[in-house]
């Protein structure tokens, strides 16, 4: 079960047809799909709209209090012409996975999947060296990323391919990074195997009670104009638990990781989690917090970080909407 609320798809029914609805009684039904995710505004074409609003603080040994962390940008999808399409725009993000600061056009993306279980296409997105960046922002355990994470990010212009089974899937990848190579490509590579469980299942860290057991081993490899490295996962979930385990080395960038993840939901809407990471050069870093889901689109998080490299604990808390 997703962790926080999935965008309301709105598909099936064209613009024409609610408009020629003709009574008040029509009209309402309509909207009232719309907000229950199953009404359309674009004929044949599916169409969606999502977005994410989170601002929170900061409470460290430097000062007593500073906000700003915080995040709000809206992600459109659809399909046309058997093309899926996404971008997502970030009005504004400062802090944890949400960006740099200032508004930007973060990721944008096209892609065709066959029936066959392969899939291709090209866009501005995420590296898939790193499994943890492959959560959305939503379903995140912490309030920022990992140093991994973010150190690794790779996001960039791209072209790809994936195929999915029943059991495994692989993912390939050529990035544009002019300059960095006399071809101006760095290709990555990254196959999972699901043990047990639902693919359906993978999209976070979290496993609410209830849940079935789920069992997914994956490895990524780099060339040496992007990350030169290897990065191997395996991310375990039971009832009410949930565990990831990964060790990265990125040669190219003198990284070295190991990071485990693991939460834990002691009340059927709140989880408890612990992520620690040691990396070769900025040394351990520690967080311990507490995600309680008011409801299906709003979150609020509470942390306490604790970093070798700045030898210091930090207090924040963030809320976090949805639509």
């Amino acid at each position: 079960m997703n962790l926080a609320t999935h965008a309301g798809l709105i598909a099936g029914t064209s613009v024409l047809a609610i408009a020629s609805t003709g009574t008040a009684g029509d009209l309402d039904s309509v909207i009232d799909g719309i907000i229950n995710d199953s009404a359309t505004i674009s004929g044949d074409d599916a169409f969606s709209m999502s977005g994410l609003f989170a601002y929170g603080f900061n409470h460290t040994d430097a000062d007593s209090y500073a906000g700003g962390i915080g995040s709000a940008h809206l992600t459109f999808g659809g399909e046309s012409g058997g093309w899926n399409w996404t971008f997502n725009y970030v009005l504004d993000g400062n802090s944890g996975y949400y960006g740099d600061g200032g508004q930007a056009m973060r990721d944008y993306a096209i892609w065709q999947e066959m029936d066959n279980g392969f899939s291709f296409g090209m866009g501005n997105v995420k590296s898939i060296f790193v499994k943890a960046n492959s959560i959305a922002e939503e379903n995140t355990l912490q309030i920022n990323n990992t140093q991994t994470g973010a150190n690794l990010e790779g996001r960039g212009e791209q072209i790809g391919f994936g195929y999915k089974a029943d059991q495994f899937r692989v993912m390939g990848r050529a990035y544009d990074v002019d300059g960095a190579d006399a071809d101006g490509f760095s290709t990555e590579f990254r196959a999972e195997f699901l043990a047990m469980g639902s693919w359906d299942d993978c999209n976070c860290f979290g496993s609410m009670a209830g849940s079935e057991s789920t069992l997914v081993i994956g490895a990524s490899m780099s060339d040496d104009s992007l990350f030169d490295g290897t990065s191997i996962d395996v991310t375990y979930k039971m009832d009410a638990w949930a565990i990831h385990a990964a060790q990265t080395e990125a040669d190219a960038l003198n990284w070295d990781a190991m990071t485990v993840q693991a939460s834990y939901f002691f009340a059927d809407s709140t989880m408890a989690y612990i992520s620690y990471e040691d990396e070769d050069t900025l040394g351990d870093d520690l967080d311990v917090g507490i995600n309680h889901w008011y409801s299906d689109s709003c979150k609020a998080t509470l942390e306490v970080d604790f970093e070798d490299a700045n030898d210091e604990m930090t207090i924040a808390g963030q809320v976090q909407f949805t639509f």
